[in-house]
């Protein structure tokens, strides 16, 4: 295949994952970047660099930030899961054709503080703020953000670092994105842009194939003030000096933290800012510019048809449309200062999609606290399907909004629909709709036989790649007798796997940048994957008579990993047993599952049903004899090794590196965090767990007030081992 062939074949398959722009870098474009964030740092043989935006809906950025940046409003939800879920299956997309790529989450994992070899603080372990720009989409503003010719700075980015040999676009080489009107400068709540202010040379300037390129150089602490830490922004612009101690003083001096729930921050300079050729302005909608837009033409019979392609895709089973007056109530939710007659002025419609809890969820016992974290899964993927409808309207010429959810329309909108235990996403809108409510089915829902749904033949379940099936009877009475606790008619267990890139678990911790962010994020997406096939395989079943619910974890003394967005990541030690039970490998002497096809790489979640399926052929295996790898490579000394070859793990020991993120050596200290020096513990109780966490890094524990914020983990007997290979 030519390389012209494959870019075409790339950037169809980003346009099927949802990217409303794309674009190639090539590698060489990073020349005079500093070293840790060059592509070739975190993949060597890195050719190409993949770049994939989304847009804002205009309507969250018009109401957003008001009364100020503290309150951003419905700005940006559910463009993180999407943006994500992009990257990564790209990234398998490429893997599977062979070309060994890094795709590079799209945010959560900074380096705060000075990086050796970076001429500054606050970078992320990649720009993708860069990688826009390298790749021909826009150019940068005045205000240090990138803004494209589609959307002015209105989008948030992802990165895929490949081997590919993609033919890279043309540098931007139209009008002028940023004419240095300084709407951003006055608009800025800390008064960042003043020349006090600024830092070294006041300007950041470098060239990128002759295209010179140059922006404010903000003293970032003053950004993190409000962005991580949700610093009362009012009393920003009173502070001329600034670093991360001012932040503490600040702290200390009684500046209180604005969070409500977990929306906490727009940038002002953001909202006042709009590419100069996309430029317009309605005063009677908003004080800031808007970005111009085509003329509004679907009517409701092509707009309802694509509310149910997006329903579908995110994993929705009920659609709802309520006019605005049914919320009206409502209003006493929004802070005193927004704009809320003017918002339900705005709108027409509310629009919500609906997904069935899992019916264990909100009933006792240990198993069922282990699984609390699948209503976050099922938002993780009604939240970006929802706002997927809302670009497609917004880029129809109609505004969609994404409400916050302490304004309640979801709540409100599962009363009027009558969902009962369902997650529900919602937007409100202007286009022409009619009240209604209505139920799809899940994609396997047409599916006729139990054997079918569990075949993964079909390619419906495309990020799936293996699945097994154990019997709770032969799984033991204490381990069946918990599963039950999930579904008392369980007969079966489902087990569904996605194997993680080989390069990026290789690579964890051990490229150049010393950075573990793509597999942090590998893990998460594979998790979420997984536990979306799952949902989907159990609404099959349930649609064939059979008791069927999903599951995250199946062991109640599982010890999973804090993780931004889905609240925690599984114990794959717990779950190792359960999955060689389905038949999906062996449980190696580290305590991982080792496949044939993936090493140690598999990530799983599970399905229990009542249908009575054959048990998948277990498979035999051992670890090679001698080999004491993952031993050596503990950070904690947890696992051991006697003379006669048998293995034990100290699990507490285990937990302070894998759980409590509370050693260099499995990736604590890549993105900047200081650790403790602290004497790893042979046992643990909750005491010991928070007063270790409590000594972790000062903006962990004080600015993000959450010890295991952005931490880094990698399991290092997993890396080594050499099924990997």
């Amino acid at each position: 295949m030519s390389p012209e062939e494959l870019t075409k074949l790339v950037k169809e398959k980003a346009r099927f994952e949802g990217a409303d722009l794309v674009g190639i870098a090539s590698v060489s474009r990073y020349a005079g970047a500093p070293e840790p964030v060059r592509p070739q740092s975190h993949l060597p043989e890195a050719k190409a660099v993949i770049v994939m935006a989304v847009h804002h809906l205009d309507a969250t950025v018009d109401f957003g930030a008001e009364p100020n940046s503290n309150y951003p409003g419905g700005f940006q939800i559910g463009m993180i899961p999407k943006l994500d879920t992009m990257a990564v299956r790209v990234g398998r997309y490429l893997e599977d054709l062979g070309y060994p790529t890094i795709p590079i989450m799209c945010t959560t994992y900074w380096h705060h503080r000075h990086q050796d070899g970076v001429p500054f603080d606050h970078h992320a372990s990649f720009s993708h703020i860069n990688a826009l720009v390298a790749a021909g989409l826009g150019e940068y503003g005045w205000h240090g953000m990138s803004m494209s010719y589609k959307y002015g700075p209105r989008q948030r980015i992802v990165s895929v670092i490949t081997s590919a040999p993609l033919v890279a676009d043309p540098m931007y080489t139209g009008e002028p994105l940023c004419d240095r009107c300084k709407l951003c400068e006055k608009a800025c709540w800390g008064e960042n842009y003043k020349p006090e202010k600024l830092l070294g040379a006041k300007t950041i300037s470098f060239e990128i194939e002759g295209k010179k390129l140059e922006y404010a150089h903000i003293n970032r602490w003053r950004c993190f003030w409000g962005e991580q830490c949700h610093l009362d922004m009012t009393h920003l612009a009173e502070r001329d000096e600034m670093d991360e101690q001012g932040i503490y003083d600040a702290m200390d001096s009684g500046v209180v933290r604005v969070l409500r729930g977990n929306a906490g921050y727009m940038c002002s300079s953001f909202k006042y800012c709009m590419a100069k050729p996309l430029r317009t302005w309605d005063r009677s909608r908003t004080k800031s510019p808007r970005r111009i837009k085509p003329a509004p033409t679907a009517q409701w019979d092509e707009i309802k048809t694509k509310l149910k392609e997006y329903a579908i895709k995110a994993g929705a089973d009920s659609v709802a449309v309520f006019p605005m007056e049914k919320f009206q109530e409502n209003k006493t939710l929004f802070e005193k200062e927004f704009r809320t007659d003017d918002f339900y002025k705005a709108f027409k419609w509310v629009v919500a999609f609906g997904a069935r809890k899992p019916k264990y969820l909100g009933q006792p016992g240990a198993m069922v606290a282990k699984n609390v974290n699948m209503a976050t899964h099922i938002t993780g993927r009604l939240q970006p399907g929802i706002y997927d409808f809302g670009r497609y309207l917004d880029d129809g010429g109609y505004e969609a909004f994404t409400p916050w959810y302490l304004v309640q329309f979801e709540k409100k909108a599962a009363a009027l629909a009558g969902w009962e235990n369902k997650v529900v996403a919602s937007l409100t809108t202007d286009a022409p709709m009619e009240e209604c409510v209505f139920e799809v089915d899940r994609p396997l829902d047409s599916l006729k036989s139990a054997a079918e749904v569990i075949g993964l033949k079909q390619g419906l379940l495309p990020q799936v790649d293996v699945c097994g099936v154990a019997s709770l009877a032969s799984l033991g009475g204490k381990a069946a007798a918990e599963l039950r606790e999930l579904v008392p008619e369980a007969k079966s267990l489902i087990v569904l796997g996605q194997g993680m890139s080989k390069r990026v678990v290789e690579l964890a911790g051990r490229n150049t940048t010393d950075c573990l962010v793509s597999y942090i994020q590998a893990n998460m997406q594979a998790l979420r994957e997984t536990t979306w096939g799952a949902l989907d395989m159990a609404s099959a079943l349930r649609k064939l008579g059979y008791a069927a619910e999903g599951a995250i974890e199946v062991d109640s003394l599982s010890k999973g990993r804090p993780m931004n967005h889905i609240g925690k990541m599984a114990d794959l030690q717990a779950q190792a047993p359960f999955a060689a039970a389905a038949g999906l490998g062996f449980v190696a002497k580290n305590g991982f599952l080792t496949s044939k096809d993936y090493g140690q790489r598999l990530r799983f979640s599970f399905v229990l049903t009542s249908a009575e399926l054959p048990e998948s052929r277990r498979i035999e295996g051992s670890c090679p004899e001698g080999c004491r790898l993952c031993v050596d490579a503990c950070p904690s000394g947890a696992l051991s090794c006697t003379d006669c070859g048998q293995y034990a793990r100290n699990d507490d020991r285990c937990e302070w590196v894998r759980v409590l993120g509370m050693t260099e050596g499995a990736g604590s200290t890549t993105t900047g965090w200081r650790v403790p020096s602290l004497p790893v513990p042979d046992k643990l109780d909750d005491e010991a767990r928070k007063a270790a966490l409590a000594q972790k890094d000062p903006i962990q524990v004080r600015c993000y007030q959450n010890p295991n914020q952005a931490d880094t983990q990698i399991e290092r007997c997993m890396q080594v081992c050499p099924f990997n290979k």
